[in-house]
């Protein structure tokens, strides 16, 4: 079987986390890096032995050995990256999320439907993740009945907090509704399997007192009712003591959750500090497997012809939920 040749844009750490699981793929080959300096363009050839590196992305997407385009820049350059690449007839791989306003996901869905004979796909992992998975899949096997309510709990630690804060006075991050939050939001659609109609959201800047000069918090809370008469509950947070997500889907006939406790392992202590287990202690520590999964499979629809399951679509859809949410936290301050 030929291997599926990538071209990766977006060489921070997501990138070279992509770059990494790509090599282990036996059907996956990485021919070329591309990104603003060229300086770390030949770093990260160098780190993983990649022939070809690029400072324009139009420029790699015209390579004709390139079958498909992972990228993995923020946010704020992802059209640009993704318009290249479907206009090159290359499969995509967009990291989430898939952009920062609605007019560009429009763009960039329009982009992809012109590219239809290629696949486009959004990265949200947590899908892939396999007790996400096997918990799609005991709802689609009846086990809970029908799902009426989504819990989802995205919480990362204070420690983030300063980092956090300067990339907002850049420009560069997000509302923590629409970043953190767009897991959330599509694992809500997809689990409910319905659209976001009405939102409520509180909260606050409690610890970081100057990202509510940016209209920007560490603690969100919210209250969505959908289309098909179920409800989701979003939190996200950055002041937690370690990385925590944990979901909740209620059924009719039952309650399925997922990482209810942030273990690290399945060590437990008995010490004089008492019953202790660790906890995972960043997000690339507990999504590791899901985001190899997520590339596997991308690598899979591209070899097979079996089409993605998430589109750009849902990320339109996602960052539509996201931006309602954060536009009902602004509501809920006035």
């Amino acid at each position: 079987m030929k291997k599926v040749t990538f071209g990766v844009v977006g060489i921070g750490m997501m990138g070279k986390m992509h770059i990494t699981n790509l090599v282990r793929n036996p059907h996956a080959e990485v021919l070329a890096v591309c990104a603003r300096t060229e300086s770390k363009v030949k770093a990260v050839q160098e780190e993983f032995n990649i022939p070809l590196g690029y400072t324009n992305v139009a420029d790699m997407a015209a390579n004709p050995d390139i079958d498909a385009i992972v990228v993995a820049t923020g946010a704020d350059a992802h059209k640009e990256a993704c318009l290249a690449a479907c206009h090159a007839k290359k499969h995509v791989f967009c990291e989430k999320p898939l952009a920062k306003t609605l007019e560009d996901c429009a763009e960039i869905e329009q982009a992809a439907a012109e590219n239809a004979d290629k696949f486009f796909t959004v990265g949200f992992m947590r899908r892939f993740d396999p007790s996400y998975a096997d918990a799609k899949q005991k709802i689609r096997d009846g086990a809970i009945g029908t799902p009426i309510l989504f819990k989802g709990v995205s919480l990362d630690p204070a420690s983030v907090l300063p980092g956090h804060l300067e990339g907002v006075k850049k420009g560069i991050y997000v509302p923590w509704f629409i970043e953190m939050g767009s897991h959330d939001a599509d694992l809500a659609r997809w689990f409910l399997e319905g659209e976001p109609v009405e939102s409520y959201a509180t909260g606050d800047a409690y610890v970081c007192k100057e990202l509510a000069d940016y209209n920007d918090y560490d603690n969100g809370f919210s209250l969505t009712k959908f289309d098909n008469n179920t409800t989701a509950f979003i939190q996200v947070g950055r002041t937690a003591t370690c990385s925590h997500v944990e979901s909740e889907i209620v059924g009719t006939k039952g309650t399925i959750r997922v990482n209810s406790v942030p273990r690290k392992n399945y060590v437990s202590s008995f010490t004089e500090a008492g019953y202790v287990e660790e906890c995972q202690e960043s997000f690339l520590a507990r999504w590791r497997d899901a985001f190899e999964a997520e590339m596997n499979d991308f690598v899979d629809c591209v070899c097979t012809g079996r089409r993605p399951e998430a589109t750009a679509h849902d990320g339109t859809m996602g960052l539509k939920f996201c931006l309602q949410l954060h536009q009902a936290y602004l509501d809920g301050k006035k």
